[in-house]
């Protein structure tokens, strides 16, 4: 046991300090453990559920709520309320939202450490401890995933609790027998109705599917794949008849009758909730666009709105050689598990450059968290290409720590 914990100290520790940085230990040297003066409606929700209720009773705020026939309801994917369920019957209500964020924030490092583990000895990638540890460091410290963390509120928990069923559905995909392939459709269809873009994560899925199984026959191609998916019909029919119940609609969510801000009644009016106008403003605004800066210490100034991903996290720039520079004689496995990645991570980015708002009010551009795991699996697998590229070594690590300054400006001096 001994040598076992020392041998994979690394996978601990790493996820461990991200939790104490979520939580305010480190910085600013206490436990943030606010009760609920967030406004995480999924704990309310599952006192619903435990009342056998499908509305929420005295709401702490009407913000962004659904308001139907004076009931009030959300307008999210129910699944984290599913997670609050037991945490409410144990100790009531009032809960520590940012404690349990971080924890599950914590989770979701410890998680992507485990899948590249399993990724570099199943397709010989060749990553050592210290490569995977970088990596840890880069997702829990580096993106917006930092500073989601430490918010208890329902727009970031549920975007945090969404990765960890994703990862936990890659996790448990990557291991072998039909009971772990149950459990990893069952994570992933609870990760696509958490947020239900990540339903766009099954190419990834499909083509790791394809390089891993070489010489598996059209019949068990079916029954694992209908082992997989099952979960998700389940899952699907459950949520037409939750719509059923509240609204009297299968397919209303209830985003018509929601107490939206006035900053976004405009727009909803004439467009809706999802629309081509806003792909090229969010495109930029996700994307593209440059911070300010000033001249100081906390060096970039509060953008509501947020600015593009790719300044937020300056590592995925390596995406650009990554691209441009191919190697001849790919690896098929290689090649078919960047194809899935990239597939499902420009189809998810689209659909999140076509709803109403970037993410506001946020730091950097928090949707685009969404995606940015099926990024980091491309530069995994294109690490061998760009090993070869004069200085990339440094350049990498510069890279990411420029990653971690602008994350821990964003997570805690902003």
């Amino acid at each position: 046991m001994q040598r076992y914990l020392k041998e994979n100290s690394v996978y601990f520790l790493v996820p461990l300090v991200c939790f104490l940085l979520y939580s305010g230990l480190i910085v600013p040297g206490h436990f943030q453990l606010e009760l609920t003066p967030k406004l995480n409606y999924f704990r309310h929700l599952a006192d619903a559920f435990l009342n056998g209720r499908l509305d929420i009773i005295n709401p702490p705020s009407k913000t962004d709520l659904v308001i139907y026939h004076g009931k009030y309801f959300i307008y999210w994917p129910p699944v984290p309320a599913l997670v609050f369920v037991p945490l409410v019957a144990l100790f009531g209500v009032e809960l520590p939202d940012i404690l349990i964020s971080c924890l599950f924030a914590a989770i979701n490092v410890w998680l992507l450490m485990l899948i590249c583990k399993n990724l570099s000895e199943k397709f010989s990638l060749g990553l050592t401890q210290k490569h995977i540890a970088w990596i840890g460091i880069f997702w829990g410290l580096g993106t917006v995933h930092f500073y989601m963390a430490k918010e208890g509120d329902i727009w970031f928990i549920s975007q945090i609790m969404a990765q960890t069923f994703l990862f936990a559905a890659v996790y448990f995909f990557l291991r072998k027998g039909n009971g772990y392939l149950i459990l990893s459709g069952l994570f992933f269809a609870m990760a696509a109705y958490t947020r239900n873009h990540l339903v766009f994560s099954i190419f990834f899925f499909l083509f790791l599917f394809i390089a891993m199984e070489k010489n598996v026959s059209i019949k068990d191609i079916f029954i694992k794949g209908f082992v997989f998916v099952l979960p998700f019909v389940v899952f699907s029919f459950l949520n037409l008849w939750y719509n059923y119940a509240r609204f009297g609609s299968l397919f209303d969510n209830g985003i018509n009758y929601h107490n939206m801000n006035p900053y976004f009644v405009e727009n909803f009016k004439k467009f809706g909730y999802f629309s081509w106008h806003y792909f090229p403003h969010n495109f930029y605004t996700e994307v593209l666009h440059f911070p300010h800066i000033r001249l100081h210490p906390n060096f970039l100034e509060r953008e509501e709105e947020g600015f593009g991903f790719i300044w937020g996290s300056p590592l995925y720039f390596l995406l650009i050689p990554a691209l441009v520079f191919r190697r001849k004689n790919y690896d098929m496995s290689t090649h078919l598990i960047k194809t899935g990645s990239m597939i499902s991570a420009i189809l998810i980015a689209c659909l999140i450059f076509l709803i109403m708002g970037t993410g506001w009010i946020q730091f950097c551009a928090r949707y685009t968290l969404d995606f940015q795991f099926f990024l980091i699996i491309f530069l995994l697998f294109s690490w061998k290409n760009l090993s070869g590229i004069s200085f990339i070594k440094p350049i990498t690590i510069c890279l990411i720590l420029l990653s971690l300054w602008v994350q821990y400006v964003g997570a805690w001096v902003r």
